[in-house]
């Protein structure tokens, strides 16, 4: 095999841990380097659905059927893998695990095997666990012969590839479990917020922040960044920072950007998120005035008064401040009213008073 041949084959199976319509191609070209006639490929990742398959090369697929059917649960072959597969992503030969004399002897062999001129094999369980795992069979005839020694250390040399593509499979579902739950989280807040890379690009918004930027009023989008009224581009910094937005009418907007501590490159090589970007509106106020969140939710006038504060954008320090309250009575008050609300978070408790306008 061609080096560009092997670092193409390598390229497609970490392109695999995103698109798994490649693992077929990935399968066939992986037989043919090892001169298999037929092979079997499973991958298993249960927490994302459209990683979850199962292909084959050179076997009908009636045939696959009958096998899963009537003789998985003998395969001479499979079983001492399974068992043994505490030393994941071995490349092994099958005559390893079972002796010739033993499988010829065996049922699955004499009624299905044999009859489909498969005598030897060879393959690997991979990354068994609950975030996925890689079973890789691969089956050839007897004239063909046993798996030489260098067939079996370029075998292994494979499933190094393929443990690494299935880490990165495992690290793309925590990212995109992550950014699942950040953009819920985005959504209730009640002020503007995107998330910014190092050269200023927006790697994501909430909604507040996409109605703002379309307005043009106090900043836009332009090229995917942050650009003010001025002209000037929002980059991150070091350190937080605040400063006001001008706008057409109404008191000024107040923005902040606060860094993003980071430890590592993004696993997919994407945007890496390294800054939050805020905007508040001082003169938005609450959804509903104190009567009606009276009326409807059976708040007092204190708590109605602190929690129109805090949809304001202020903090329940600032809220409690305000109205020249302790902290700690500020607190009782948004608990209160997260009860007679029936939310059970702060930021729940403003997006459900924000709707109501």
């Amino acid at each position: 095999m061609l080096p560009d041949q092997w670092d193409h084959l390598t390229g497609d199976i970490y392109e695999a841990s995103r698109n798994a319509g490649l693992w077929p191609e990935i399968l066939e070209r992986v037989c043919e380097i090892l001169a298999a006639s037929q092979g079997d490929l499973w991958v298993r990742a249960p927490h994302n659905g459209e990683l979850t398959l199962g292909c084959c090369h050179g076997l009908p697929e009636e045939d696959r059927r009958e096998y899963v059917r009537l003789w998985s649960g003998q395969d001479r072959w499979l079983s001492p893998m399974v068992l043994r597969a505490g030393e994941s992503g071995i490349f092994r030969s099958f005559d390893q695990l079972v002796s010739n004399e033993e499988l010829e002897a065996s049922a699955v062999y004499r009624a299905y095997l044999s009859p489909r001129r498969l005598h030897y094999g060879a393959g690997a369980w991979i990354g068994r666990g609950a975030g996925g795992d890689i079973l890789l069979t691969l089956f050839r005839s007897r004239e063909v012969g046993p798996f030489a020694e260098q067939e079996l250390a370029l075998g292994n040399r494979l499933c190094g590839h393929l443990s690494r593509s299935m880490r990165l499979l495992k690290e793309r579902q925590a990212l995109a479990a992550r950014l699942t739950g950040m953009r819920f989280s985005f959504e209730e807040l009640p002020f503007a917020v995107a998330v910014l890379s190092q050269d200023g690009a927006v790697v994501h918004s909430n909604g507040r922040f996409q109605k703002l930027s379309s307005k043009a009023d106090g900043f836009s989008l332009r090229d995917g960044r942050v650009v003010l009224t001025g002209g000037s581009t929002v980059l991150p910094d070091r350190r937080p920072r605040s400063f006001p937005l001008s706008r057409r009418r109404g008191t000024p907007y107040w923005a902040t950007i606060r860094p993003i501590p980071t430890e590592a490159g993004h696993p997919f090589g994407g945007p890496m998120p390294v800054a939050v970007f805020e905007v508040r509106d001082p003169d938005r106020s609450t959804g509903a005035d104190g009567e009606t969140l009276e009326a409807l939710y059976g708040l007092t006038q204190a708590e109605a008064r602190f929690v129109a504060l805090l949809t304001s954008g202020l903090s329940v320090k600032e809220a409690a401040e305000r109205v020249g309250i302790a902290e700690q009575t500020g607190r009782t008050h948004l608990k209160r009213a997260m009860a007679k609300t029936g939310t059970r978070r702060q930021a729940e408790l403003i997006s459900r008073i924000m709707a109501l306008d």
